[in-house]
């Protein structure tokens, strides 16, 4: 699906289903002013038009919906950059390549699954917002979405610290909640190497030159970098701190076995010593105070005076 904004005459337009000549047509009409074209899930027929409306060789715009790839940045002959983002596939917190071209005065941009951050930004273009977007140099388009992009991951962390939070209060858990503590790690594992990698791309971008970047973009991507430095190390705790979780549930359940173990322990030998008494006096031969009619209550005596003997023992040496 391809989608087409612009500013005309201080209004955001906004042309849908984007057709080849239709397009080329329509903006032949609006000049020079700065145009993005927002492609969602992509097929072989978006990625033609795209190269034809880009002049961008179709065999790069390919790679968008090929094998998924790593965070890059490529200045050769137009800016290409790969920027991993936050996505939600089947319920489940993924980290999914976002593409950006810019070509003359178009920017473009590939997600292979839905972002938040473009889908709101769509909406507040709906709504006539966001014209400083168009209104600006193309390269501030650029800082805006990388921006935006770091603070989604930032939102998705916080999500996850405040679940951690609610664990540790409930202290035991249960199973659906060991599974979704589970999946925050997996999640957090991803959101790791994404951020080293978009890292390396943000690095490269304030050392870059290209014909587009001013000093001033170059310094804006430079705080970019410091603020994914700063979400890696807010990551980090939070992965510390789910890591935490889990081991505090494993000593909370081995402290549990330990216990249950230690019970068992004791009514097994508690049982133990009237198991043989009562088995000595079982056996068919004779034995002393066999004769006595008295014997079974003092059987029963001997027994429950010995069992209340191991009883209080093991509770002397608890306490110790």
């Amino acid at each position: 699906m391809l989608e087409l904004f612009t500013l005309v005459h201080d209004r955001i337009e906004h042309l849908e289903h984007v057709q080849l000549g239709r397009t080329v047509t329509w903006m032949r009409t609006i000049g020079r002013g700065t145009v993005w074209i927002r492609c969602l899930k992509p097929d072989a027929d978006d990625i033609s038009t795209l190269s034809q409306l880009s002049r961008i060789p179709i065999d790069e715009l390919k790679d968008s919906i090929e094998e998924p790839e790593r965070p890059k940045l490529s200045t050769i002959r137009h800016l290409e950059i790969v920027y991993s983002v936050p996505a939600i596939e089947e319920d489940d917190v993924v980290t999914k390549p976002f593409y950006i071209y810019v070509s003359g005065n178009m920017i473009i941009t590939i997600e292979k699954a839905e972002s938040q951050i473009i889908k709101d930004t769509i909406s507040a273009m709906k709504a006539n917002k966001k014209r400083f977007l168009f209104r600006k140099p193309i390269d501030g388009f650029v800082v805006y979405l990388l921006d935006n992009f770091n603070d989604d991951f930032l939102r998705f962390i916080d999500r996850i610290s405040v679940r951690v939070d609610l664990f540790k209060e409930k202290g035991s858990l249960s199973k659906e909640s060991i599974e979704k503590i589970y999946d925050s790690s997996l999640t957090l594992s991803y959101f790791n190497q994404s951020l080293i990698a978009n890292l390396e791309v943000l690095n490269e971008l304030r050392k870059s030159y290209y014909k587009i970047f001013t000093q001033d973009t170059r310094n804006q991507f430079s705080e970019l970098y410091l603020d994914v430095l700063q979400i890696i190390d807010t990551e980090k705790i939070q992965r510390e701190g789910v890591s935490n979780l889990f081991n505090m549930q494993s000593i909370m359940t081995t402290n549990k076995l330990n216990s249950f173990m230690k019970t068992v322990t004791l009514l097994a030998i508690i049982i133990a010593v009237p198991t043989l008494i009562s088995g000595i006096y079982g056996m068919n031969v004779e034995l002393p105070l066999s004769d006595n009619k008295y014997v079974f209550y003092m059987l029963m005596g001997l027994m429950a005076i010995i069992s209340l003997l191991l009883i209080w023992a093991f509770r002397v040496f608890e306490k110790r």
